[in-house]
């Protein structure tokens, strides 16, 4: 066994946090490069850290669940109104003797079928932990796993799973396929297969390890008191255990081709694959996964029963988990499109040449658009006396069209496809909105979407809102975008992998973080008062409201360092649970906030600043 990396330096910044987190990555991916073994000890100790806590209850707050409660009937804001310290203390309590609550159980429907899926709600301060815990041991598997698997890893997609596949048809003629289907895999995970495969993976804080088995054998209220199989469907770590579990699977499958090494390696790793493939007698196998759905890519048929074959007696034996001989499949896609991510795939002649060809998966593609008919019909069942509710359900039907046009927009031709639907769909929502005095607008007339809607002459059905129309946008808008192959320098661990990412998404990194903003000693002051209104989301909020002001004062206009600016509550008087939100606080300069809290009427401002200082007065004393 190599020596193991003792991980002592105990963060105290996020700036130090992401330091380490990077370093980890770093080493476990060069372990994993080299086939070294990876050995990562005092874990616990970053995980407790402050900034790791405070990132994973910023993650937490952002997620649409955290107003739902587990068995203990908290929220995430019941947290947030406590103190910054208090909840520190509460979490690291929980970390250092984990027992977590029941999950409490709810049933959602599978897309297509008539039976449901069971998703588990923890309680917040279990997610929180998940979280802290989901945190550090990501960049430790992230550094080893698969560069082919897509699912539920940051800066990774469906359309780039596709992309590998359109590729690898294209240039190694890989026609024959193996659809992978596993029995039940969420609820069929071996909880000691798991601790084994963490270890594997270089996680060797037992204590660690131990937390992660609770986690596992969390019970369900009013079902089981032990779960002995199975990940919590829900648990915010359980998508990464789930790679974990697989990843075992995938090192198998790849070993024997795509991770092979050549003694006279080639510039570009696709010229060693072609080298192996057209010299040697290995035999071709191109593997690609996502979450628990996997296909193999292989060029005859026999290869594809014997890997089928492999796969199954893998899986089977060393994982605990069953293939499905009737889902299985094996198909030439030059004959019959393989159904994939809810997409299918063919391969077409023309003009003499085999091409792709990307399709929505016609039964579940026909599924959604009923199901989004049905949403815009239930837009109706809105009270004629509650417009703000009618602008609400606008918002989340608008919310589901867009996300179809972005999934499927890696569909060849998708704007055919929507044409059949298009004008239904838009047609039910005009009726629906009618009875709110509803009318047809064009699309680059109305005041939400507009970056979707901008150039379109075509009328949508909009409503009139405080002066302005709030419209249902049109699927037809969909367009097809060529998906792109994974670059895999992209990752959110260094600083080189986070600015490939934000070039691509055309996104700009954060102004400041929370420590460069928070580590004042005015910070340390108000923290140190126990005063009810810096509570902890206070803390949390500050960096977001310095982001969102891009570092100016909102009274004099000027930049404010980070270490020196102050944050205004605008209402004070608001409920616990509003006034310290960021639309409540602004930044300032320590003069101009002390300006807004006196009647003084300094000869040197200008008028523009006299204004938004008399409008921020009026608001502190209303």
């Amino acid at each position: 066994m190599p020596m193991g990396t003792k991980l002592n330096k105990v963060p105290s910044t996020e700036k130090e946090l992401n330091e380490l987190l990077q370093n980890i990555y770093l080493t476990a991916k060069k372990n994993y490069d080299e086939r070294k073994e990876s050995n990562f000890t005092g874990i616990l100790e970053i995980i407790a850290s402050e900034p790791n806590i405070v990132t994973a209850i910023h993650k937490i707050k952002g997620n649409k669940g955290s107003n739902t409660a587990g068995v203990d009937e908290k929220v995430m804001s019941d947290y947030l109104e406590k103190g910054y310290d208090e909840v520190l203390q509460e979490v690291r309590s929980r970390l250092y003797d984990y027992k977590p609550e029941m999950v409490r159980r709810v049933w959602i429907p599978k897309p297509g079928k008539s039976e449901k899926r069971p998703l588990g709600i923890p309680t917040i301060i279990d997610r929180i932990v998940q979280e802290c815990v989901r945190n550090v041991l990501e960049p430790i598997a992230e550094g080893q796993f698969f560069e082919h698997s897509y699912g539920f890893r940051p800066m990774r997609s469906a359309d780039m799973a596709i992309a590998r596949i359109k590729r690898i048809n294209w240039t190694s003629k890989c026609y024959w396929v193996v659809e992978g289907d596993i029995k039940g895999f969420f609820d069929n995970i071996d909880h000691n297969v798991m601790i084994k495969s963490l270890w594997n993976l270089g996680i060797r804080d037992k204590r660690v390890l131990s937390i992660i088995k609770q986690m596992l054998k969390a019970g369900v209220m009013n079902e089981c008191n032990v779960s002995e199989l199975g990940t919590p469907q829900g648990g915010i770590i359980s998508p990464l255990l789930a790679n974990v579990y697989l990843n075992r699977f995938d090192n198998y499958m790849t070993g024997d081709f795509e991770r092979k090494k050549l003694k006279k390696p080639h510039s570009r790793r696709d010229g060693e694959l072609t080298a192996m493939r057209n010299h040697s007698n290995l035999k071709t196998c191109y593997f690609i996964r996502y979450a628990d759905d996997w296909i193999i890519l292989t060029d005859s048929k026999e290869d594809a029963e014997r890997l089928k074959y492999k796969a199954k007696r893998y899986l089977k034996e060393t994982l605990k988990l069953e293939l499905s001989d009737e889902k299985t499949l094996i198909t030439n896609v030059c004959s019959r499109p393989i159904k994939f991510l809810g997409v299918e795939i063919k391969m077409y002649n023309k003009n003499g040449t085999l091409v792709n060809r990307v399709s929505p998966d016609r039964d579940r593609f026909d599924r959604k658009m009923k199901e989004l008919s049905r949403e815009l019909f239930y837009l109706r069942k809105t009270s004629t006396l509650d417009k703000d509710r009618l602008i609400q359900n606008i918002t989340r039907v608008n919310s589901i069209i867009v996300g179809l046009i972005n999934y499927y927009s890696m569909c060849d031709q998708i704007s055919v496809k929507v044409r059949k639907y298009a004008w239904l769909l838009k047609y039910t929502a005009y009726k629906s909105l009618k009875r709110y005095g509803g009318k047809w607008v064009r699309a680059n007339q109305v005041s939400n979407l507009i970056g979707l809607h901008h150039g379109h002459l075509a009328h949508i059905p909009a409503v009139e809102y405080k002066g302005m129309w709030i419209g249902v946008t049109d699927i037809n808008f969909a367009k097809w975008e060529n998906p792109i192959c994974k670059n895999q320098a992209e990752n959110p661990f260094t600083h080189e992998g986070r600015e490939l990412y934000n070039k691509r998404m055309r996104r700009k990194g954060l102004l400041v973080r929370t420590d460069e903003v928070n580590s004042s000693d005015h910070a340390w002051y108000i923290r140190m008062s126990k005063h009810p209104l810096y509570n902890f989301e206070y803390f949390m909020n500050r960096p977001y409201t310095y982001n969102r002001d891009k570092g100016k004062c909102k009274i004099c206009g000027g930049f404010v360092e980070p270490n020196e600016a102050r944050f205004h509550h605008v209402e004070p008087k608001l409920p616990s649970n509003q006034r310290n939100r960021v639309k409540n606080l602004i930044t300032v300069h320590d003069y101009c906030h002390k300006l807004i809290h006196n009647d003084s009427q300094p000869e040197d401002l200008s008028e523009q600043t006299m204004k938004k200082l008399a409008k921020y007065r009026k608001k502190l004393n209303g």
